[in-house]
């Protein structure tokens, strides 16, 4: 029998599970459920902030803790956790509407400790993050002298437009750590080994070489925000790459002088692959990681001179400059004896264009790209 002015106990909260797929991976990620109770009333600012104290209320810390594990585990850096967050709350929140998931990508990051701003216009919603990183393409607002990364708009592919918003006055973390984008190692992703044989000459010798590919990386890089140029070259290989590529050229260069290695290295990024534009191919500028050279039927001089030098860097050592021209990069490498050709002095040493990218078919040290031998050029990087 119902008595009357009965009202049933709401449902008890509990800790449950779901898969969400990230890259190579299908990772658990755990929450509570009362996290799903939280409803925005209205995209304004009265609305949003009782939103957020509403989750405040709620145990977020089940879900937050598990994506901050994973990230220790996986080795993510914030932009990774964060595209690992953004796919489980969709999974998680999947009843909800999307300026709903936006909110909740929201405030965890601001649980995380960033200092994150939110914009607003109609129904939609944008996270923006504080970041120092150098960033391109992506909209981005000033508050308080600090720059704030548009994290919805991100994707780099389709990067969004700025439009005319309404500003939280609501800050969640004022004083808040600032967001990197940049990758100072390759995420523990399980790998997708692909295999391509490689073909070129140097000293009118035929050379062969099978590389195998991590895919995992491919995947990870192919939306990834676009960085400043060097943070691509100081990139690790992949252990994929390490182990077939970096072990092939062990072989090939160990009974030959730094000179005759960098030849052959030269004559292994200028012969091996197609060149085409980024923009021609991809519609949009995409530097790529070595992984990605392996897989792309094409690549420009930014992806060349990335791989080479990270070849010179793992197997001879040698001291690099990594030389910006206004269109065209190249990479130019110090050595003991003294040659003819295109040499930079650059704090106190000796440095000789190799550039990676061509002429092709050829192995010559010292020489400028051509039609660049008068260009101004600035010194972006430098190994050792």
């Amino acid at each position: 029998m119902l008595l009357l002015g009965y009202v049933a106990p709401p449902l008890l909260a509990t800790k449950t599970s779901i898969a969400v797929a990230f890259f190579s991976e299908n990772i658990t990620i755990g929450y509570n459920t009362d996290m799903l109770a939280a409803t925005c009333s209205a995209i304004d600012e009265k609305g949003i902030v009782q939103f957020y104290r509403q989750l405040e209320s709620k145990d977020y810390r089940t879900l937050l803790n598990d994506l901050n594990q994973k990230k220790t585990e996986l080795q993510l850096n914030d932009w990774l956790c964060y595209v690992l967050m953004r796919n489980s709350v969709k999974q998680i929140f999947q009843k909800k509407s999307r300026s709903e998931q936006e909110l909740i990508c929201w405030f965890l990051l601001s649980q995380m400790g960033f200092d994150t701003r939110l914009t607003y216009l109609d129904q939609r919603v944008y996270v923006y993050v504080h970041s120092q990183d150098e960033v391109f393409e992506i909209p981005m607002i000033e508050d308080k002298d600090r720059n704030f990364v548009n994290l919805t708009n991100s994707d780099s592919s389709a990067p969004g437009k700025q439009e005319a918003l309404y500003l939280l006055n609501f800050k969640a973390q004022p004083k808040g750590n600032a967001f990197s984008f940049y990758l100072k190692t390759l995420p523990k992703l399980s790998p997708q080994l692909n295999k391509k044989l490689i073909k070129f000459k140097y000293a009118n010798q035929p050379i062969q070489l099978e590389v195998e590919y991590d895919k995992a990386m491919v995947e990870m890089m192919e939306h990834y925000p676009l960085i400043a140029e060097r943070e691509y070259l100081e990139l690790p290989l992949s252990l994929a790459l390490s182990n077939s590529l970096l072990s092939g050229f062990q072989d090939l260069v160990k009974d030959k002088t730094p000179k005759q290695a960098l030849e052959l290295l030269l004559a292994f990024t200028r012969s091996s692959f197609e060149y085409k534009e980024d923009k021609e191919y991809f519609g949009r500028s995409k530097p790529m990681i070595a992984d990605e050279v392996f897989f792309y039927p094409y690549s420009d001089c930014e992806d060349r001179s990335a791989l080479f030098y990270a070849l010179v860097r793992e197997l001879l050592d040698l001291p690099m400059i990594v030389v910006a021209f206004p269109d065209h990069l190249t990479v130019a490498v110090s050595l003991e004896e003294e040659l003819p050709g295109a040499v930079i002095s650059y704090q106190g040493r000796r440095y000789y264009i190799c550039d990676p990218t061509g002429p092709v078919n050829s192995s010559e040290i010292g020489i400028f790209p051509k039609s660049y031998e008068k260009s101004d050029f600035e010194i972006i990087s430098h190994y050792k």
